[in-house]
């Protein structure tokens, strides 16, 4: 606790501010309270209570966060960001993949140290999350306290922070994590080397910042916007006068940080530039202007607003474990009412109050409509973007910063208020309005938790890779195994294609000893001895070919006889549509060589000889086989053939024998 304290009092910004009492009354009520004694354990609870209650709130949200990632595990994108990781280099290609619109390094270089020291390891990686959120708290805490002082009243906007629902999207979510938790440390450590610059105006200061800045812009594309998030709060609340009056003020006395910021700016976007049409989802256009109506109201009218004040109460599933807000109606149009309430108080008392949220809609403009719309939304559904909140949960860090600069004076520059003594004293109207809706903002996000938390259920997902793991360990060397998709819970197949085959996922876990004791066949041709399959519970059972199958060989023969030069035309049992199909042969007799059509398109088997089951990939569609004997060699015949896909054996001896628990 002792560093805890001493690391955020180094906010201060000066002498003039007190202990963490500064702005509250008299301990005792209308009287005048003896003080207590110098070093008793008295006064320095008096003197660090709001340390204290800030690191209980931190603590608690530590736990709740905590509670939330004991319940989650890896979902589609982190799989696919893992083993391109195992997969490439650590090369500058590596980290500037671009896809649909975005561009985050730092997460690459992160989940690349991730997947090479404990791949698929959730402790660690929940660890991880859980580190970055007590470094993102505590960022806050500092620049509250740069800000506004050691007031009690900054512990508000920091539990609105803590506490917030429009967070639960960063938190359980690694992909989304590793993304908007650096940034809003950028964030809030930005602001605060910056505010340090303008009140004190050294070069140490003013690196500080743009390094903090350089993190944001390392992290996401939104980084991009903090050194204008910068512009706006200098103009807004660090000059004289009207706000554009500020803006040339701000331009013209901090010039040496807006040539810092724009340089760092404008290289940062020719990068993003020169990197873009190398996008894996290239960019499109957001369609009809009814397609963009309908993604911002959605955004801020179900997920925005009532996640700003405790909800959305109440989440649903999308089919790949993705939660989103569905907030009751009658609960959004409450949130509304409640947000400009808040709203219009705070314009009411402060007279620059419209500023900040005109920042903080700006910064919503910005960071989170504009890439959605530029990246995304020419080829999803407006609404079901709309309802996503990991679009949002950065706005959090800035609702935060904004909700105090609304409400509070800067430190060193006391009143502003409309009326004297607005209210921030026990017993007085406002603090008992203040902490009515704070007691209704806990328990709206309490609730939206425990909806959360209720609703995630991790178990098959982790169930399968735990499964995979094992199996792989217990496999014999050298054996052969069919590729095809993993469950969909981890990777769906619909939307990652061959990225989301088990030869990428669960082959990802054979490296160091293990490597070499499977080997992945795709599609599996010729003789394969033996061959197995992954099946939906992460086990390795035998690989069967089902499909459509031949009947009984004509004129009560017992095969097809193959001779040179007279092709024949096997049936199948019914009709196939077209695609990449497996031909299995049953046959029988000496050496040979065959050619095998299906659809049109031909393929020729080297039969060894004896009785085998030989397997050719042919892409067609029909309902027939038709065979050629290709060598002057004998031929033998042809017990039956099968044209289908492989499946795992319903039955047969899996490895391991039980799945292991989720």
């Amino acid at each position: 606790m002792k560093t805890l304290t001493a690391w955020v009092r180094a906010a201060r910004p000066g002498p003039a501010e007190g202990p963490d009492t500064a702005g509250s009354p008299p301990a005792g009520g209308g009287g005048t309270a003896a003080p207590a004694e110098a070093g008793s354990a008295t006064g320095w609870l008096r003197d660090n209570r709001v340390t204290l209650i800030a690191g209980a709130l931190i603590v608690i949200q530590l736990l709740w966060m905590a509670a939330l990632l004991s319940r989650s595990y890896f979902r589609q994108d982190d799989f696919y960001n893992f083993d391109r990781a195992l997969a490439d280099g650590f090369t500058w290609k590596y980290l500037m993949l671009v896809s649909a619109g975005h561009m985050a390094p730092l997460g690459f270089a992160v989940s690349w140290v991730l997947a090479h020291a404990a791949l698929y390891d959730w402790t660690l990686t929940a660890l991880v999350i859980l580190v970055l959120v007590l470094a993102a708290c505590l960022a806050l805490l500092r620049v509250l306290r740069t800000l506004f002082g050691n007031r009690p009243a900054i512990l508000i906007p920091l539990m609105v922070y803590l506490f917030s629902p429009l967070a639960l999207a960063a938190v359980d979510w690694w992909s989304v994590a590793i993304q908007t938790l650096p940034l809003e440390i950028a964030i809030f450590m930005a602001v605060d080397a910056h505010v340090r610059y303008l009140r004190e105006g050294r070069a140490r200061q003013l690196a500080a910042a743009a390094g903090w800045l350089l993190l944001g812009m390392a992290t996401v594309q939104k980084g991009a916007v903090v050194p204008v998030l910068l512009f706006g709060l200098t103009s807004a609340f660090f000059t004289e006068g009207g706000w554009l009056s500020g803006i040339v003020q701000a331009a013209r006395r901090y010039w040496r940080a807006w040539a810092v910021y724009g340089l760092m700016l404008a290289a940062y976007l020719v990068l993003f530039l020169s990197v873009l049409p190398t996008s894996t989802t290239p960019p499109t256009g957001p369609g009809p202007a009814e397609r963009v109506l309908t993604f911002v109201t959605t955004l801020t009218g179900t997920t925005l607003v009532p996640g700003a004040v405790g909800g959305p109460w109440h989440w649903s599933v999308l089919g790949d474990g993705n939660a989103q807000a569905s907030s009751p109606a009658a609960l959004q149009q409450l949130s509304w009412a409640l947000a400009v309430l808040v709203i219009a108080v705070s314009i009411a008392f402060r007279p620059r109050a419209a500023r900040a949220w005109a920042i903080l809609a700006g910064w919503i403009l910005a960071a989170d409509v504009l890439p959605v719309v530029i990246g995304r939304l020419g080829s999803a559904d407006p609404r079901v973007l709309g309802l996503q909140a990991r679009y949002v949960t950065d706005v959090a860090a800035v609702l935060a910063l904004c909700l105090a600069l609304a409400f509070l004076p800067l430190a060193g520059q006391e009143g502003g208020y409309r009326f004297a003594g607005p209210a921030l004293a026990p017993g007085r109207p406002a603090r008992i309005a203040t902490g009515a809706v704070l007691a209704v903002f806990l328990a709206g996000s309490f609730w939206s938790l425990q909806s959360l938390t209720g609703l995630t259920d991790t178990r098959a997902s982790r169930s399968y890779i735990a499964t995979a793991r094992a199996a792989v360990t217990k496999a014999p060397r050298g054996t052969l195994v069919a590729d095809g998709p993993t469950l969909p819970a981890v990777m769906d197949p619909l939307l990652f294609l061959a990225s989301g085959n088990t030869s990428r996922v669960v082959g990802a876990l054979a490296r160091g000893p293990l490597a070499g004791r499977l080997t992945w066949l795709n599609p599996p041709q010729g003789l394969v001895p033996g061959l197995m399959m992954f099946n939906t519970q992460g086990q390795l059972q035998p690989a069967v070919l089902l499909g459509r199958s031949t009947g009984s060989p004509p004129s009560g023969d017992r095969c097809w006889p193959l001779s040179l030069g007279t092709p024949i035309s096997i049936p199948l049992s019914g009709p196939l549509f077209r695609w990449t199909w497996t031909v299995g042969l049953v046959y029988n007799g000496p050496a040979t060589e065959i050619d095998v059509r299906f659809g049109g398109q031909w393929a020729r088997a080297t039969l060894p000889a004896g009785r085998h089951h030989y397997y050719v990939p042919l892409t067609g569609s029909g309902r027939a086989v038709d065979v050629e004997l290709a060598s002057s060699a004998p031929g033998g015949c042809l017990a039956g053939l099968t044209v289908g896909t492989w499946q795992p054996a319903r039955s047969g001896s899996a490895i391991p024998r039980v799945p292991v628990p989720g």
